[in-house]
């Protein structure tokens, strides 16, 4: 991991050229009294420093593309270590993860700004607590601007997460290595619990038992909370409370995924608890599966996440309309959003040291073209939530892109709150949800690479056939 800390930074002074980039670690953060949540070091300063501890921050200074890595750690304390752990200390620093030198972490406001004197071009997250606390100061001391009565910087303040982001986006042979880790280790996590899931067992029995294999077989941690959801929590996207006994003739969806090297894997698997599909819950996952395969084999360079997408879309309403879930064609189906009501997410996301990684699906304001080395998750769905036997389907057309950006604006609540205020007075049909598709949740996800070629799919060996399924839950 040091090694390939060392490549992200000389990549990222490449891009600079001249300039000082501030980083800020992840700090210990309390669960209740001194009892403290496991610490997960901050993506981007792992990215560059490979760093494991808390209560750290980076200066890089790059000159003529060449970067040099000046580190503000927690100093050696024999008392403190025979608490909380062992410590590097800013020795370490300079010995284990080529630091030009090393700090003691309360010494930041001190010395940072010797090391920032007369630089112009300085590249940081200005929109977090730490610029305000730390980063502000030391810009304004090292690179003043004389106004008598004020304190200001002569320096240009560039904003350092859309070229991380850039860099993050494409991953090279170590980071492809590390993914693959994680989805071998998650698959025999998803067979394990296929295997032991049985009926009037409750949903965090399950999943004890596949984050055991995970750990077993070398992850440091989750990628993300386990879903584990049975019969009509598997409708609920977030479900993570993982309490309820499982339903004996219904499906469990799990989304879960292991960490490896700080990378993480994301894998949903919907199986029947008794070993046997039903004949409406069969109908269902085929058309789920069918999408899945499409998306899939477009992950290329021809293509973009949105035409993934689109073709997922099309795929789900095509289904909708065979499985008597809407009122009207394919058509409007889409245009109306009616689809909206069963498979209300996008079909994947980047994959890399977050789950839901950095990078835009945009270029210059235009969908982005995938490339090589990029890393999607693909995962369909379909959700005939319990609470709706019947829906009132409105006849207006909308906007998803709109829809999307609004909800990123304003947020989930306030966005869809204003959405059933702007069709309250639209025209509608109402539609009865064929009583045995009722409670019905699947969702199948893969993580697959980009490459010249075909898709790599990492996850393949996760049982997905109605087949393989009912041969390893039985």
């Amino acid at each position: 991991m040091i090694e390939l800390s060392k490549f992200n930074r000389e990549n990222l002074a490449k891009e600079i050229g001249e300039g000082a980039v501030l980083l800020h670690g992840n700090n210990t953060i309390y669960r209740n009294n001194d009892v403290a949540f496991d610490f997960r070091q901050d993506s981007n300063f792992h990215y560059l420093t490979a760093w494991p501890e808390p209560f750290a921050h980076a200066i890089i200074i790059i000159k003529n593309k060449q970067p040099d890595l000046y580190l503000f750690v927690q100093d050696r304390n024999i008392e403190m270590e025979t608490w909380d752990g062992k410590r590097f200390g800013p020795e370490g620093a300079k010995k284990h993860f080529g630091a030009t030198d090393a700090f003691i972490y309360d010494d930041y406001l001190k010395i940072a700004p010797k090391l920032l004197s007369g630089i112009q071009n300085i590249y940081c997250n200005y929109s977090n607590n730490s610029f305000e606390k730390y980063d502000k100061k030391i810009i304004n001391q090292a690179t003043p601007y004389d106004q008598r009565g004020a304190s200001f910087s002569d320096a240009s303040l560039k904003s350092l997460s859309p070229i991380l982001s850039e860099l993050r986006l494409i991953k090279n042979e170590d980071e492809i290595n590390n993914l693959k880790k994680a989805c071998e280790i998650t698959v025999e996590g998803h067979k394990v619990a296929m295997q032991y899931a049985q009926k009037e067992m409750f949903e965090y029995q399950i999943e004890a038992e596949m984050e055991k294999t995970f750990y077993d077989l070398g992850a440091e941690r989750l990628g993300y909370p386990s879903i584990v959801a049975s019969g009509d929590n598997a409708c609920i996207l977030h479900y993570s409370t993982n309490r309820e006994k499982v339903d004996n003739s219904g499906l469990v969806l799990i989304d879960a995924g292991a960490e490896y090297n700080m990378y993480s894997s994301d894998v949903t698997r919907t199986f029947p608890i008794n070993g046997k599909f039903s004949v409406p819950q069969k109908d269902v996952y085929l058309e789920v599966l069918k999408a899945q395969t499409l998306g899939i084999n477009n992950v290329n360079t021809k293509n973009t996440m949105s035409d993934i997408h689109k073709l997922t879309v099309s795929s789900i309403s095509q289904s909708l309309v065979d499985l008597g879930l809407v009122p009207m064609g394919v058509d409007e189906t889409i245009s109306m959003m009616h689809y909206f009501e069963f498979f209300m997410h996008g079909t994947g996301h980047w994959l890399g040291l977050d789950v839901h990684d950095a990078g835009s699906i945009e270029e210059n304001n235009k969908p982005r073209k995938l490339m090589p080395g990029m890393v999607t998750t693909v995962e369909p769905g379909i959700y005939i939530r319990p609470n709706k036997p019947e829906i009132e389907f409105k006849l207006l057309k909308r906007d998803p892109k709109e829809i999307r950006e609004r909800r990123k604006l304003l947020g989930m609540e306030k966005a869809t709150k204003l959405e059933n205020e702007e069709m309250k007075d639209a025209k509608s049909i109402k539609h009865v949800i064929p009583k045995d598709l009722l409670g019905i949740g699947i969702r199948i996800e893969d993580d697959i690479v980009c490459t010249d070629d075909k898709p790599i799919n990492l996850t393949e060996e996760a049982p997905k056939t109605i087949e393989d399924i009912e041969a390893i839950c039985s």
